[in-house]
């Protein structure tokens, strides 16, 4: 009567541990999409930033000619061009910066969708790892059963 039940409680252990795997597996996926999702957005998000900065940044060095230029001071030569030149070199160095950290985000989320990947594949590696152990377990418990009555299990 007890090996029927080992063999059973056995087979539900291991249908168990598969489908708990499958649906962390399934779970992670789709975390992997999102984050794959997320990447894209990041980057989108980034380079539209560096748009908008860079069109601050314009208007701000236009401003500053037609204040040179209303205040009578020439906008192409001497301090003023000096001045120009480094707002525009700031300019550059801040949009490179914005794009910079766009790129970082959408690294990190591509990261992470790796890691939700390699986690699926994982989950259902552990899956059939489980299953098959609560098969042998039973196995055991089967054949130590059969040892101390003295039937023979093989």
């Amino acid at each position: 009567m007890a090996v029927p039940l080992l063999v059973a409680g056995a087979a539900i252990a291991a249908v168990g541990a598969l489908r708990s795997a499958s649906a962390k597996a399934s779970a992670d996926r789709y975390n992997g999409q999102i984050a794959e999702q997320n990447a894209a957005i990041a980057t989108s998000q980034g380079e539209a930033a560096a748009q908008a900065q860079q069109r601050d940044a314009e208007r701000q060095i236009g401003r500053g000619m037609a204040a040179y230029g209303a205040s009578g001071v020439s906008a192409d030569s001497g301090s003023a061009t000096d001045v120009l030149a480094d707002s525009a070199r700031s300019a550059m160095l801040d949009n490179l910066t914005v794009r910079y950290n766009a790129t970082l985000r959408g690294t990190a989320y591509k990261d992470q969708a790796n890691l939700y990947s390699t986690e699926a594949s994982n989950d259902t590696t552990s899956g059939y790892l489980n299953a098959a152990s609560s098969v042998v377990g039973a196995m055991g418990k089967m054949y130590g059963a059969g040892a101390g009555t003295g039937m023979n299990m093989g």
